[in-house]
């Protein structure tokens, strides 16, 4: 994809409590100890295409995201792209470096334009010494990422690009929510999109997508992508060599 430089605007405190209040990294905290925060956190807004962070950027502190969709990213010196994880509203990025005092690991672009809340790193460090709430989520977060990330290595290692393709689409579909049988994915990434996601070239996704169509378990229409049947693409997936 087109990375544009960043040219973020700091827009004054203007966003609601409710905003930010309800990401998940504050979960575990009561109303008022998020509500002190906002005097302290930064709001900022890109646009599509632009790079909120860069890697090897030496910058500690963590970012929520508000609306939009952010894609972590890295390239390769051929040029290659190589998607580690979609972010969606509700979100966040930024904790390893807050951890470790280290540079960035990944980029992250914005794949639609975003609202972001930033928490300064004096901010996260002080929350890393006196909430045991913040904590708490924080390292339940690291953990699933963790275990996601493992799994994310054992489909690029053993299993086939059509089978990776649709245990991605499981993945979004069950974020997406839902009935537990159909799901709507809005907005779907592009095909060359997911396929840095699954780390393979656009034709390979595309000929599963048509696969899936002609089998009546997906319908696209534009930027939507409707799961009609999502025991059937579990099914698929058992079927040509994944793990569930």
């Amino acid at each position: 994809m087109t990375v544009i430089p960043s040219s973020s605007s700091r827009a004054p405190n203007t966003a609601t409590v409710e905003d930010y209040r309800t990401n998940k990294l504050f979960r575990h905290m009561s109303r008022q100890e998020v509500e002190a925060l906002g005097a302290q956190i930064e709001h900022l807004r890109y646009g599509k295409g632009e790079m909120i962070v860069q890697r090897r950027d030496e910058d500690g502190g963590i970012y929520l995201l508000v609306d939009g969709i952010l894609l972590a990213n890295l390239y390769a010196r051929s040029g290659r792209e190589v998607g580690y994880r979609r972010i969606l509203p509700g979100g966040y990025f930024g904790e390893i470096s807050a951890i470790d005092g280290l540079p960035r690991s990944v980029n992250i672009v914005a794949l639609e334009d975003v609202r972001l809340v930033r928490l300064p790193q004096r901010l996260v460090l002080r929350l890393f010494e006196e909430s045991p709430r913040f904590m708490r989520a924080l390292l339940e977060d690291m953990a699933s990422l963790t275990r996601a990330l493992t799994d994310r290595l054992f489909e690029l290692t053993a299993v086939s690009v059509a089978c990776r393709v649709d245990i991605e689409l499981l993945r979004m579909a069950t974020a997406a929510g839902g009935d537990g049988e159909t799901a709507v994915i809005h907005p779907c990434p592009t095909h060359a999109e997911l396929a840095v996601l699954v780390g393979s070239q656009r034709e390979p996704v595309t000929r599963e997508l048509n696969r899936l169509a002609s089998l009546n378990i997906v319908r696209q229409s534009g930027r939507t992508l409707k799961i009609l049947d999502m025991a059937a693409l579990a099914d698929e997936v058992e079927r040509i060599g994944g793990e569930l």
